[in-house]
């Protein structure tokens, strides 16, 4: 499976086995035979070369299976299409009896002889004699027809050699996809492991898996992000392309099916605009023919190169979408609480007690016991929220005056130098005006001239003041061209701004443009909610796990916390900004994940339903009187 542009062996033997239009004799048979342009020029040599050496023949036809296990004609030697009915009949008579066949004509006699290939007859081939063929003529042509369908049956076998290591491939990964899915038993890490080894194993660069939720599809999980917002417009935009392959019931391709079916791909061009995305394609989910979610894989664009989906990636696309929609569908059944594993609870304890088993005394006092412990057993009250990486000191370029954006060199992500070119506005208004400002100055001095030369002191009073207004006025100009250069503040890396797609558009003075962070110390910017805000304190330390190093935890101390709230996720958090103490290799600036802050002991019961507690606490204090 891959999604990057593609082109078919059109001379491999699989190609050959298709129902091709039949190609007439070349110029240079055996030129095409040995360097063929395509497979049908290959079979129309080797027809042409194979005729030569048959004394009295004039004419044939070979005939070849095609991908739907039926007989077409694959190349014609001498022959029209439309001569080709007798051929036709008597390759129908040697596949149902396959042994060399003979039929006399009136002026002519037509040979059959069947081409066979794993055990089956995969073509025949079919030549017109212009002599009927005696015992000795016949054993000579029969050996010179095995000898030469040895070339073809060889083909055939190099066809069904890439066929099974086609097959095999795809079921290596197959294997693989499961072997990530089935490694995690609940289904937030299965589908978390999914989407992330989808793009290690296929040319495709970011996954989604969306399930289907009272009739919506919600999006579950996202390759390399760990957590998401589930109420962002980009989230929006991915369920709104998976709702649209869920409600046609099949594959969506943008910018093009490779099959070139037309499909309503609204939603997929949105979202591909939104991402930058080269191609983009989703299948739904089905278990038993029921839709239960949907796969959603993005392929970059490679410069201003488009992208073209392989003639197969749709077929591969399916066959994964059903090995994995069960599993997925049992897991994420799995997770529902009350439909699922508290309403089974529910039902066995029932039985189990109004049935009056013996074992029941004990399962009741095994019950209490496990019950009981989570609420002496200690452990560390850890504080989780989103975690965002940033650098210990970071500065932002704004634009400094309005005007419109000349050049955009630089881009998030690029290392640059204090003092290094970012971005440019253009100076055309500015020199305009500057050339202003300069004519005002020579038609004020000009004026003062004349008005002491004429000794009139109240107009060369008037004109040194207009002087000095437009040397002002210039003065002025001059300052705000000299600062349409904006340069790196710091030497460090880029992390927000690329402004490559807005060269010619308006920027507003203040706009921030880029930002800037060094790269000799780093920060985490922590969203704790304000259910949790009352437990965490300066000083405290903790460790965040990031989408894009989950192997290395990043240890930190909290520094300070925000006294503004930020609405966000239907909640108000608070902004925590902690000192990374010991950062591993390879953060980066923008990185996300989960961090977790050690508040002190409590029990494991406490810690569990600590934050359904504090809820349940406002809720009573609302409604009681």
């Amino acid at each position: 499976m891959d999604g990057r542009t593609t082109s078919q062996d059109s001379t491999a033997a699989a190609d050959e086995r298709t129902e091709t239009p039949a190609v007439r004799t070349t110029a240079d048979p055996w030129r095409a035979f040995l360097d063929p342009d395509d497979g049908s020029a290959f079979l129309a040599g080797w027809l042409a070369i194979a005729g030569d050496r048959i004394a009295s023949a004039q004419a044939g036809v070979l005939f070849l299976r095609g991908d739907a296990g039926r007989l077409g004609i694959a190349a014609l030697w001498h022959l029209g299409a439309e001569d080709t009915d007798r051929f036709v009949t008597l390759a129908e008579a040697v596949l149902r009896n396959p042994e060399p066949l003979l039929q006399r004509g009136e002026s002519d006699t037509l040979l059959g002889y069947p081409i066979d290939s794993g055990g089956a007859v995969q073509g025949i081939l079919v030549l017109s004699l212009a002599r009927h063929p005696n015992g000795p003529a016949m054993r000579g042509m029969m050996r010179e027809l095995h000898w030469s369908c040895g070339w073809i049956e060889a083909r055939l076998k190099q066809g069904e050699a890439a066929l099974g290591r086609k097959q095999a491939g795809r079921a290596q990964l197959l294997t693989e996809l499961l072997a990530a899915c089935e490694a995690h038993e609940r289904f937030d890490g299965a589908a978390l492991a999914l989407v992330n080894a989808i793009p290690d194993l296929t040319g495709f660069d970011i996954a989604a898996i969306g399930m289907l939720r009272r009739g919506r599809v919600r999006l579950e999980a996202l390759s390399r992000v760990a957590a998401f917002g589930g109420k962002t417009e980009r989230v929006g935009a991915y369920e709104a392309a998976m709702d649209e392959a869920l409600a046609q019931g099949d594959t969506v391709a943008w910018p093009a099916r490779p099959d070139g079916r037309q499909m309503i791909d609204a939603a997929h061009r949105s979202l591909a605009q939104e991402l930058g995305a080269g191609a983009l394609v989703s299948t739904p989910l089905l278990v038993r023919g029921r839709p239960e979610g949907v796969l959603l894989l993005e392929r970059a664009r490679s410069g201003d190169a488009g992208v073209t989906l392989a003639a197969d990636t749709l077929d591969d696309l399916r066959l994964i979408a059903a090995a994995l929609a069960p599993l997925l569908k049992a897991k994420h059944d799995a997770r529902r609480l009350v439909s699922g594993r508290l309403r089974d609870w529910t039902g066995r304890g029932l039985t189990a007690v109004f049935g009056r088993r013996p074992a029941i005394a004990l399962g009741a006092l095994a019950l209490a016991v496990a019950l009981a412990l989570p609420f002496v057993i200690p452990t560390d009250l850890r504080v989780r929220a989103d975690a965002t990486v940033e650098g210990a000191l970071q500065q932002a370029a704004v634009a400094p005056v309005d005007g419109f954006l000349a050049e955009a060199p630089a881009r998030a992500g690029q290392e640059v130098t204090a003092g290094e070119l970012l971005a440019r506005l253009d100076s055309a208004d500015l020199e305009l005006e500057a050339a202003a400002a300069e004519a005002r100055i020579a038609e004020a001095r000009q004026a003062l001239r004349v008005a002491l030369a004429e000794g009139d002191r109240a107009a060369a009073a008037v004109a040194d003041a207009d002087l000095d207004e437009a040397r002002a006025s210039a003065d002025l100009t001059a300052a705000r061209l000299a600062r349409l250069t904006i340069t790196a503040p710091m030497d460090g890396l880029i992390v927000s701004g690329d402004l490559s797609q807005r060269i010619g558009a308006p920027v507003s003075r203040g706009e921030t443009l880029f930002e800037v962070a060094r790269q000799d110390g780093w920060r985490l910017r922590i969203d704790v909610s304000e259910y949790d805000l009352g437990l965490v304190q300066p000083g405290q330390t903790g460790k965040a796990v990031l989408a894009g190093l989950p192997d290395d935890p990043v240890p930190f101390e909290v520094r300070t916390i925000a006294s503004v709230s930020d609405p966000g996720e239907g909640e108000n958090r608070f902004r925590v900004e902690a000192r990374v103490t010991d950062p591993p290799a390879g953060l980066r600036p923008g990185l996300q994940g989960v961090a977790k802050i050690t508040a002190g002991e409590t029990s494991l019961a406490r810690s569990w339903l600590r934050g359904t507690l504090v809820r349940l606490k406002l809720l009573l204090w609302r409604w009681v009187p």
